[in-house]
């Protein structure tokens, strides 16, 4: 506990609670503690962070500190002087600063150990008087004037438990409201948005709402043309002075500017729009054109005003409104085209202007990506590269040619002891175009301009070299994407999505295959030469920003999507040779919720659920179609994509565990629940439990028990648990899983024969594995 550091007549503090604090925020009131007790991992009830720190103090030393600074300023003075290139000169300036502020925080805030430890929480009654004195005036915050905040200090053995007791007695109350606003046209605004307002009679008083109600009405008159307008205009009265009633008058009031009847309303008189304000030459002037009355500044034209125009939504003419400018901005830096973007107003010369200047990013972009794909489980290096070409027709689109090459993270399907076995590589060309190309008319076109309408046209290029097989993949889609941010929601309508998949598969895979196909198990279509469409539509919700750890946060996405449809009838009209073509229906739906218990410590839980019906001649789906269950962000006891379908055990000829191909099923479900917390520094770590499965539509003959029945759904759902260690370093997250089988619900082999063991018992066979490392970037969900 760290008491052997403690000096003598002196005790440590250890825990600290809360009675009285029921419907309270006490994460709030926790936060106005003066010092708080060594931090703890978990359950661990010692704290490793004094140690460290101690260890840290024995070899602080800040005249060695001073020492090393004075070293390192002679040191780089001699290097300065033996060279006379500036380039050099200030590079070697550079490392000199960087390695002397190192020297002084060591000063300042204590050496590495002492930064990442802690030192003791002595316990201090000063310091108990300033959290029950803040507590105090927190409650008042709150409507609770009369309350009373002591405390009470327990000491057993030199450590102290402190409980701090709230005694709230009644809350103040708003009684009623009352207006002092000259401006007659101000006032209306505020009478008519009355139900939108944060202070409300009968409700208990709270100083955080008046701040808030504060900034609300701010907005209201900055977008209803108030452009002068400003926070100190506003102020509230509170009158407390009915002592025995507990209620509070609250008086509003907006007053006038000095030497003003009222606030001026403004309308725009013109709007300038530059568009290369980077760009300064004073032996040019720059050109000036019109269009839809707004003024287009250049010096040489690069632009559609047409397309420009359906992101502007300062109007001549318009009322202002401040919401208008922030749009204008966030729509003109969602096209990607412009580094800068600035919208500013005039007012000189009885004229109200507004004006926007962009600067362009550049017109070619390149980049270029190293690093290891742990995606799927296994990490395998790749190479990204990609070139783009904005403004590529003047219409302010963005052309991108990428190109990748990688050995996928996965073990071969036939032998998963061969890691690297997927060699891919291939190209996309992608055109994005900032509206919806649609014959949807001017007018449509520019009101669809605040949900930022993009569409997306691309023609790929794949190719898959794995030990079974070699397979090519053509793909062209056409895709319609748009946002509404203030449900924060993005959707994506893929009105094409084709491709042409030739496979040319071994002759021992083939054999693999056909004894599949014996066996009821279809796989082998997938592998034929296919023209595989499908149209879908996906959207995306994303609560408070979701992953955040300050509040809880919730992302859910649904998808639906529709295979075999027109396209496929064309094709078949088309092409002479004879191809496998697919009619399926999918859906699937994500769902994750993050909910922080307190600084340190959050709650994070995923539920997935998918469906695959195929209803063509061939009765399957497309390889890519498939759902898979297991992996480093699946459920992550079993190896990737190696889990069921239904109570399926892959047990061979020989008697032997045998995962050694994928598990392809029609229906998923999983779901997870993590407990992350941090540990020190960016160091953190998770225990989790994992649950869930693959069935498939039919019986299979080839794999027992993968069929679908709701009776056996529960009894069918594996799970698995562990523990994880999380390296953040906010650019980069690397996760280590440890997961261990808890239950296995695989009972049946391809044999018939159906085996019986206890509930909570393991699969006792060779190659078995209980436990399950997994490597990946990111969090699982």
């Amino acid at each position: 506990m760290g008491r052997r550091f403690l000096p003598k007549e002196r005790s440590l503090l250890v825990e600290q609670k809360l009675d009285g604090a029921e419907g309270l925020n006490k994460e709030e009131i926790q936060s106005l503690y003066s010092y708080k007790p060594n931090r703890k991992i978990l359950f661990i009830p010692w704290s490793p962070y004094v140690g460290v720190y101690q260890r840290g103090l024995k070899r602080y030393d800040p005249l060695k500190y001073e020492r090393k600074k004075q070293q390192i300023r002679d040191k780089y003075k001699k290097k300065i002087a033996h060279t006379d290139k500036e380039k050099k000169i200030k590079k070697l300036r550079s490392k000199q600063t960087k390695k002397i502020n190192k020297q002084h925080r060591n000063i300042k805030e204590g050496n590495f150990g002492m930064r990442m430890g802690e030192p003791l929480s002595i316990y201090d009654t000063a310091k108990e008087n300033q959290t029950m004195k803040k507590i105090q005036d927190y409650m008042s915050t709150k409507g609770y004037f009369n309350a009373k905040v002591s405390y009470t200090a327990e000491d057993n053995f030199r450590m102290v438990s402190t409980i701090y007791k709230i005694e709230r007695r009644q809350p103040y109350v708003i009684d009623s409201l009352f207006y002092n606003i000259p401006d007659t046209s101000i006032y209306r605004h505020v009478f008519e948005s009355g139900e939108e307002s944060l202070v409300k009679i009968g409700e208990n008083y709270e100083q955080e709402k008046l701040v808030k109600e504060r900034d609300r009405l701010n907005d209201l008159m900055l977008n209803n043309g108030y452009y002068d307008f400003n926070r100190q205009f506003i102020s509230f009265l509170v009158d407390s002075s009915f002592q025995d009633n507990k209620k509070v008058i609250i008086g509003l009031t907006i007053r006038n500017p000095n030497n003003k009847n009222s606030h001026e309303i403004y309308h725009i008189d013109s709007v300038l729009f530059t568009t290369d304000a980077d760009i300064t030459d004073p032996t040019k002037t720059r050109q000036n054109e019109s269009y839809e009355g707004i003024t287009y500044q250049f010096y040489s034209k690069r632009y559609s005003e047409k397309i420009l125009d359906r992101r502007i939504f300062v109007k001549p003419g318009d009322l202002y409104k401040r919401s208008n400018a922030l749009e204008t901005q966030k729509q003109l830096s969602n096209m990607d085209i412009f580094k800068f973007i600035n919208v500013s107003y005039d007012t000189t010369g009885g004229q109200f202007v507004a004006n926007v200047y962009t600067s362009p990013l550049k017109k070619f972009q390149t980049s270029s990506e190293l690093g290891l794909n742990v995606s799927k489980g296994l990490p395998g290096p790749f190479f990204n590269a990609s070139i783009k070409n904005r403004n590529t027709f003047r219409g302010l689109e963005v052309m991108e040619l990428s190109g990748r090459v990688g050995f996928e993270g996965l073990s071969g399907a036939t032998d998963t002891g061969n890691p690297y076995s997927s060699l891919d590589y291939g190209g996309n060309l992608a055109f994005t175009f900032p509206q919806f190309m649609l014959p949807l008319g001017a007018k449509l076109k520019s009101k669809l301009g605040r949900l930022n309408p993009k569409t997306r046209l691309s023609f790929g290029l794949n190719y898959t070299n794995r030990p079974e097989y070699i397979r090519t993949n053509i793909n062209t889609s056409l895709i319609l994407t748009w946002q509404n941010y203030k449900k924060r929601r993005n959707y994506s309508l893929n009105i094409a999505d084709i491709s042409y998949i030739d496979s040319n598969v071994t002759d021992s895979y083939q054999d693999f295959l056909d004894e599949l196909e014996d066996n009821g198990n279809n796989l082998s279509n997938s592998f034929l030469p296919s023209f595989v469409s499908s149209t879908w539509f996906s959207v995306t919700h994303n609560i408070n920003d979701y992953g955040n750890r300050q509040e809880q946060s919730a992302f859910l996405r649904y998808q639906i999507e529709a295979g075999g449809n027109l396209y496929s009838q064309l094709a078949k009209n088309t092409f002479s040779r004879n191809l496998e073509y697919f009619k399926y229906t999918k859906f699937d739906i994500d769902f994750r919720y993050s909910a922080p218990v307190n600084s340190r410590v959050t709650m994070a839980y995923r539920a997935h659920l998918g469906i695959a019906v195929p209803y063509g001649d061939n009765k399957t789906l497309p390889y890519e179609e498939f759902f898979f269950a297991g992996g480093s962000n699946s459920i992550r006891a079993w190896e990737p994509r190696r889990l069921g379908p239904g109570s399926y055990l892959p047990i061979d000829e020989t008697g032997n565990y045998n995962n050694s191909f994928e598990q392809p099923g029609e229906i998923l479900f999983e779901a997870s629940i993590e407990l992350r917390h941090k540990i020190f520094g960016f160091l953190y770590g998770a225990f989790f439990v994992d649950g869930g499965n693959t069935w498939t539509m039919r019986e299979e003959q080839a794999r027992p028990g993968s069929q679908f029945q709701f009776e056996n759904f529960l009894k069918e759902l594996a799970v698995g648990a562990g523990y994880g260690l999380r390296l953040d370093f906010s650019f980069l997250l690397l996760r280590l899983d440890a997961a261990w089988k808890i239950y296995d619900p695989g009972n049946q082999t391809r044999f018939g024969n159906e085996i019986s063991r206890g509930s909570l018992d393991l699969p006792d066979y060779n190659n078995y594995s209980r436990l399950v490392w997994n490597l990946g970037i990111g969090y699982p969900f």
